[in-house]
This record gives C-alpha cells, structure tokens and sequence, in this order.
C-alpha cells in the first residue's frame, strides 16, 4: 500500500532538486554578470593608468637626482582616456623612491582635466590650480573649481575627488561662499509613456 506513494513522493523530490539547481545556477549566472559589469568599469580606469604617460609642452626640465619635472607653456597630458592640459606642470615622485607618491601640480587660467571613467561616461574639471595623485587616484581642484560627471556639476572653491570610488567632497573655503551642486534629475520613461498613451 505504501508503494504508489514512494513514486510521487519521489519525483517530487527529485523536481525540487532540479528548481534549487536551476535557481542556484541562475543566481550565479547573475553574480557572475555583476562582476564582468563590474570588472569592465574597473578595467576603463586600469587601462587608462597602465598606459604611459605623455606630456607636451613649450618648455620642460628634468632634475633626475632630485626626482622632479617641470614644464611651462600650453602644456598637455595624455594617458588613455585622460586628458589634461595647464599652462605649468610640476611632476615629483615620477620614480618611485621609499613610497614617495607620484603627484602632478598644474597651474592655469583654468587647468582642464577629462577622463572616461566608463564608456560614454565622462567626468570633466577645471580649476586654477589641480593635483593629480597618480598613485592614490585622486584629483584636488582649487580656485574657482568646477567637476562635471553625467550631466550633475559641483562648484567650490576646492574639490577632492577620488577617481576609483567616485566620490567627490567640496568645500566653501574661507566660509563666505557656498557650494553649488547640480544634480541631473532621474529620466521618469514609465510616466512620459503612460502620459503619452493616456493623451491619445
């Protein structure tokens, strides 16, 4: 008598079974698209900073022994995507030496700085005087400081912005100031279509 009950009472156990490896298998699927999306992001960044630097410039000096770089006139930096142009440069550190960092100081009217931190994603700043951190990521932008990402901008009088976590702080300077920041408002598609089809 308790033999018609063996078989339903397993195939049920077996079609349970075959859900929890169809549901653990979608999850993985879905955490291993997360980290390629993730890991894409990363990799924008990390081909920009394992490509070599290039810097032009009207006029430039090199002090090997004392591990520092200057230029003047219509200077530009290119590495990758990153785009940054002054009308001074001072580079220290560009060798390392007991963990000094390899900071770049610009000067200009303003100094721009532009990079792609993911495809079609652009972040843009300007200042009178930027300090790119080459080695900790990192960008300080003072004087008249502005930073443009994806249509939201921040105005300061200085600005931190860590390139690899994207997280900006800023700050009035003196107190008689205050910062500005735009946020682009989030695209509402689901109420312009039901607007759209409720019109007709």
């Amino acid at each position: 008598m308790l033999k018609p009950f063996i078989i339903p009472v397993t195939l049920a156990a077996s079609l349970v079974l075959v859900l929890a490896s169809f549901t653990s298998q979608a999850k993985l699927m879905a955490q291993e698209t997360e980290s390629r999306s993730q890991l894409s992001q990363l990799s924008q960044l990390q081909r920009d900073f394992e490509e070599p630097i290039q810097i032009l410039a009207e006029n430039d000096f090199l002090d090997l022994a004392a591990n520092v770089y200057r230029a003047t006139g219509n200077v530009r930096i290119n590495q990758g995507t990153l785009r940054i142009t002054a009308d001074e440069l001072e580079v220290t550190g560009f060798e390392e030496r007991d963990g000094e960092v390899e900071l770049f100081i610009l000067r200009g009217t303003p100094a721009t700085y532009q990079q792609e931190i993911e495809p079609g994603v652009l972040v843009e700043a300007q200042a009178h005087l930027i300090e790119y951190n080459a080695t900790e990521r990192t960008l300080t932008l003072s004087t008249l400081a502005e930073l443009r990402q994806d249509g939201s901008l921040v105005r300061a009088n200085r600005i931190s912005y860590n390139i690899e976590l994207q997280q900006v702080i800023s700050e009035s300077g003196d107190g008689t100031e205050q910062v500005e920041t735009i946020l682009r408002p989030r695209q509402r598609q689901s109420q312009n279509q039901n607007g759209n089809e409720n019109g007709n």
